[in-house]
């Protein structure tokens, strides 16, 4: 089965690049190891966008003064986790269907 994932305007075998806000970096994330018909797959998938968005956002960067990441960080990631989420879904279908 073959895996495809097309964001923004990259189209990578296997890979899906999260569609970050603005202020975010760009992050590549693999999937071809995954079988996104079992809910292991899915849940790695999953597990996998989620670091993804808090690295895109820099959401472990320390900061000072305070524990909690700025409002901007929060946002950014919030944004960033809803656009995978709707990328994951799409792919989830898309192997669902044999695609």
């Amino acid at each position: 089965m073959i895996r495809t994932a097309t964001l923004a305007a990259a189209a990578l075998m296997g890979t899906m690049a999260i569609a970050a806000p603005a202020s975010a970096k760009d992050i590549s994330v693999s999937y071809k190891d995954l079988d996104l018909s079992t809910p292991a797959g899915k849940s790695t998938l999953a597990r996998r966008l989620d670091l993804a968005a808090k690295d895109a956002c820099g959401f472990s960067e320390t900061q000072t003064g305070s524990r909690l990441p700025p409002y901007s960080v929060r946002q950014c990631y919030n944004e960033a986790r809803a656009r995978s989420k709707e990328t994951m879904a799409a792919i989830v279908d898309q192997a669902r269907k044999g695609g």
